[in-house]
């Protein structure tokens, strides 16, 4: 894993399990004080604060994890400067558009995140992780995240009512915009790929779903036990607080 992929997961693991060890009045008064939203954004410490918030042991280990897959790829493809650009811009910029669309408050890495994934879907399409199980493509499971992201928001399920879905789309384009500024060339070669990668979804789409299914349900039972030990770990600090 890269250095500054394996900082970031550290820092935002040890921020959640602190902010969860507060007292619950304390816990609000964090998450109202430094998380991001457009009555808010002129109070400027919120633009870097809300990217290490998260509301959940499930939001964190799910960012965390995509940040593990996509970092490592593309912490070896471009320099640490512009792998730590491409983080936080696409961060700050998936909340800025989120805040266009939205009044309430928002935190988490997502944005971040997706910003990652944007630049090594272009860079390194085919690299083969295994986030699913079976190894895959990089590209393939891009694009899946892309398709899901897109049908969030255009049909507005309610169980996704407080998923600021739009800062993920956000993020993979700025994401995208950082890598054909670095590789333009290669980039491009990567947007050919990921069209094959669709074509192999479309045609394909039952044998993902399966294995999509099966990952998920892994995924599912590790997300599990994660939650466990943070929400454990946080409990344990709570007696520094008594």
């Amino acid at each position: 894993m890269g250095k500054v992929t394996n900082y970031l997961i550290i820092l935002n693991t040890l921020i959640f399990i602190l902010v969860f060890s507060f007292p619950k009045e304390v816990q609000t008064w964090v998450f109202e004080t430094l998380s991001f939203s457009g009555p808010a954004s002129i109070e400027v410490w919120r633009w870097i604060t809300s990217l290490f918030l998260h509301v959940s042991a499930s939001h964190l280990f799910f960012n965390m994890l995509g940040l593990y897959f996509f970092g490592k790829i593309l912490e070896k493809d471009v320099k640490r400067e512009w792998f730590i650009s491409i983080y936080f811009v696409s961060g700050l910029l998936g909340n800025f558009i989120f805040m266009l669309t939205n009044p309430n408050f928002v935190v988490g890495a997502s944005g971040a995140v997706f910003g990652i994934m944007g630049a090594a879907m272009l860079l390194n399409p085919v690299k083969k992780i295994h986030m699913y199980v079976i190894p895959l493509p990089l590209g393939i499971i891009a694009i899946m995240f892309v398709i899901f992201e897109s049908l969030v928001i255009y049909f507005q399920p309610k169980e996704f009512a407080n998923v600021a879905n739009i800062s993920h789309i956000g993020g993979i384009l700025t994401g995208s915009v950082f890598a054909l500024f670095f590789d333009a060339k290669r980039a491009l070669k990567g947007a050919l790929a990921l069209g094959v990668c669709v074509v192999l979804l479309i045609i394909l789409a039952p044998v993902f779903a399966i294995i999509t299914g099966i990952g998920g349900f892994i995924l599912n039972i590790i997300e599990s036990l994660v939650g466990f030990f943070l929400y454990g770990a946080a409990k344990m600090l709570s007696f520094i607080w008594i």
